[in-house]
């Protein structure tokens, strides 16, 4: 199978969930159309970015959705050295009060795989939660996936205990401060080509 047949079948699933998605729409006017709009963007993100996947898209009652991401991801260390994963799949899910208040920052964003995450600002025992720390009312869907590979390529991070917008793990901030070595995995943003990806 050639390059441009893998990404040409990428594109194809990723409208036909949108299609699906846009069929089963529910709620006011308004919100349907935001939530319409927000997928679509996502979808357009997800064709700019090859390392993307979008696995579902639900938009009956909030907007729900699932995308993995070819990156490196930190796992729960085995002794002192630090294991890295090559793929993360990633829960995000958006109220319609969000439109006009803040969500709480471990919220909207969670993580499924890989299951022994170790970041400042995770904690796998809820929903792999992800801390975004504060995240503005309306925030686009798209912004809140950026977030989320900024934070967990360790290109943003928290390693202060006290900061009450962040830290979910003190023991990764230890960690963290005594190995500075993995901070940031990659320097890689999310529209380039990973180093790593082919491991």
């Amino acid at each position: 199978m050639t390059q441009s047949t893998i990404i040409t079948d990428r594109l194809a699933r990723h409208q036909d969930l949108l299609d699906k998605a846009r069929a089963s729409n529910g709620g006011c006017r308004d919100w349907r159309g935001w939530k319409v709009a927000g997928a679509v963007e996502l979808v357009d993100f997800a064709a700019k970015t090859p390392r993307m996947e979008l696995f579902s898209i639900d938009l009956t009652g909030d907007a729900h959705f699932t995308y993995g991401i070819r990156m490196p991801v930190p796992r729960w260390p085995e002794g002192d050295r630090l294991l890295i994963g090559h793929a993360a799949v990633y829960d995000l899910h958006y109220q319609e009060e969000w439109r006009w208040t803040s969500p709480p920052g471990w919220l909207p964003l969670g993580l499924w795989e890989p299951k022994d995450i170790f970041h400042p600002n995770c904690r796998p025992s809820l929903r792999g939660a992800i801390c975004l720390g504060t995240i503005q009312p309306g925030c686009k869907l798209t912004e809140i996936v950026m977030l989320g590979y900024y934070t967990l390529t360790l290109q943003d991070f928290v390693l202060n205990e006290a900061d009450p917008h962040g830290v979910m793990n003190i023991q990764a901030c230890e960690y963290y401060r005594n190995h500075p070595e993995y901070l940031p995995l990659t320097k890689a943003g999310l529209f380039d080509p990973w180093e790593g990806e082919a491991a």
